[in-house]
């Protein structure tokens, strides 16, 4: 056997054959004896002897590993997108609840209820969250969020004293 086709029929069965579509078919020897009309025999004893098998085996594990990391590190970039969201969603609610707070003349103790409970809501979403990849600009954000809750508390206070 050509030494030329010997490679190529080792690297079709170790490697693959990547299709246009991006998808990899993985030939096995006797598609390969019958595609390329070589013997069988010699095929089976240079496979051997040279651990195609193996080879071939290691191959499909390496690319196995990168593709679990490159999925894995894709998911971990939406889920840092969806941590952001939902900072940004909860500070909102803070400012939204402060607004309330100071433009209402008079807040029935239902609706304080409801600013109360937005806002402890949007507390434990910042509480869950770690802060140690998240930028400057949101740690920032988190700190005037806190602020605005320990407003909020204080003015709920307020409201306690003044109807007891």
């Amino acid at each position: 056997m050509k030494h030329q086709l010997k490679e190529d029929i080792r690297d079709q069965y170790i490697y693959g054959i990547l299709k246009d579509s991006g998808e990899r078919i993985m030939p096995t020897l006797d598609e390969l004896i019958k595609k390329q009309n070589v013997s069988s025999s010699t095929l089976y004893r240079i496979s051997s002897k040279e651990e195609w098998k193996l080879q071939r085996k290691q191959f499909q594990n390496k690319l196995r590993q990168e593709l679990d990391e490159s999925k894995n590190l894709e998911l971990k970039e939406k889920l840092f997108k969806c941590e952001e969201a939902s900072i940004d969603i909860a500070y909102k609610v803070f400012i939204k609840a402060l607004k309330m707070i100071n433009t209402e003349k008079e807040i029935t103790p239902n609706g304080l209820a409801s600013i109360s409970s937005a806002a402890y809501t949007a507390q434990k979403i910042y509480a869950g969250k770690s802060f140690e990849n998240v930028t400057n600009k949101n740690s920032e954000s988190f700190q005037e969020a806190m602020s605005l809750l320990d407003q909020i508390q204080d003015i709920k206070r307020q409201s306690n004293l003044v109807k007891g």
